[in-house]
């Protein structure tokens, strides 16, 4: 049994990195999401890339997890980061985490109720 909370997968669709966030997240869960999205940008070796977050099963995280996201998102604006669409339906979960990851400010981000038009917006940017 790991010790993490919440589930995560990722993949990549060209140079957009797809995640999908099921649950509710601690700094585990939180640090695996962080590392593997920090090890596909490694891979890119210095290529610009988009991130699409799809959190419609998104349920939110401890004070920890979201300390481990504000971190991320400090070391993901020194990176190649083009822009960063959140499938999210929750204004509350979305304002909760604007609040406690600041850092997020500083990106080029925009919310969809969908995941095919969260994707369009990102290639039309790459």
């Amino acid at each position: 049994m790991g010790i993490e909370h919440g589930e995560v997968s990722i993949s990549l669709k060209g140079n957009i990195i797809v995640v999908r966030n099921v649950g509710a997240f601690n700094e585990y869960g939180a640090q695996q999401y962080t590392s593997g999205i920090e090890a596909i940008v490694n891979d890119l070796q210095d290529t610009s890339f988009s991130i699409l977050i799809n959190n419609l099963e998104f349920l939110g995280g401890t004070p920890e997890a979201y300390q481990e996201l504000e971190h991320y998102n400090v070391w993901l604006n020194q990176q190649k980061l083009i822009a960063k669409a959140m499938v999210i339906t929750s204004n509350t979960t979305l304002d909760v985490i604007n609040k406690l990851s600041p850092s997020r400010a500083s990106q080029q981000t925009r919310s969809f109720d969908n995941e095919k038009d969260a994707m369009n917006w990102l290639q039309t940017l790459s």
